[in-house]
């Protein structure tokens, strides 16, 4: 079986003060955050590209077997839609490699928009681009990437297909690379995001980790739910459930 990772997306959410986070405050959220969790989903990187330094502060403040994953710009994915992305995307490689370097690096995300269906051509062509060194998790948010193609692809170039709670495409339990990748994203109306789980749903969620666990090296899982801090106290107890150990000298979230 392999390595169970869970985690959140992001970390720097004010409304976690007093849920995950202190009451009256903490001076190193990330150092706080790696207290409780053995890995994070880097976000703000979907929205701008972080200075090397930034990267390389994320790599000192955590311990020795603590891991990121980060999200590909937006500019690649929603503005450029994988065409011609090839300055950002030098960008984007150059931002995360203070993290790969310091061995702290599990995976790039990308998370591919809503409106772009699925052409085998430039994917391929953009796949090509990328290095292959580079583990890479797919998101898809259109229902014509869910096709044999599509999957085809993903085992070639070894790439995972980041299984989804969400409501609009199904959970699929594939194993595409050498490990396996998940997002929660929630139910709730008209944000996905703003949701809670409760202890049935996790509970249902056990036996499909532990069916991707027989089939990857590692699983990565993030929890995206988060307002009121619910991505935190919903991973931690979903890995309670799956009877994960805690990081060293890890930190229990309150209850309620």
């Amino acid at each position: 079986m392999g390595r169970l990772l869970l985690g959140t997306s992001g970390w720097d959410y004010p409304e976690w003060s007093g849920r995950v986070y202190p009451e009256r405050g903490v001076s190193d959220r990330l150092r706080f955050y790696a207290g409780i969790f053995p890995i994070v989903e880097v976000n703000t990187t979907f929205y701008r590209i972080p200075p090397l330094s930034l990267a390389a502060s994320w790599a000192r403040r955590t311990p020795a077997g603590f891991r990121f994953t980060a999200k590909f710009p937006q500019s690649i994915t929603h503005d450029r839609r994988l065409v011609g992305a090839e300055s950002e995307l030098s960008e984007f490689l150059e931002a995360i490699h203070p993290l790969r370097e310091a061995g702290k690096f599990s995976a790039a995300l990308l998370q591919l928009p809503p409106s772009l269906p699925f052409d085998p051509k430039p994917v391929r062509a953009f796949y090509e681009r990328l290095p292959v060194d580079l583990p890479v998790a797919v998101e898809f948010r259109e229902r014509s990437w869910l096709a044999p193609a599509s999957f085809d692809l993903l085992k070639e170039f070894r790439f995972a297909y980041v299984v989804v709670d969400e409501p609009l495409l199904p959970v699929e339990l594939t194993v595409t690379a050498p490990f396996a990748y998940i997002r929660w994203h929630g139910h709730g109306a008209p944000l996905w995001y703003d949701y809670t789980y409760s202890d049935s749903e996790l509970d249902a969620w056990v036996p499909r980790v532990r069916a991707l666990a027989e089939q990857a090296g590692d699983v990565l899982g993030f929890f995206n739910n988060h307002f009121r801090g619910d991505a935190a106290t919903n991973g931690q107890r979903l890995s309670e459930k799956l009877g994960l150990g805690p990081p060293p000298g890890s930190r229990r979230l309150p209850a309620g």
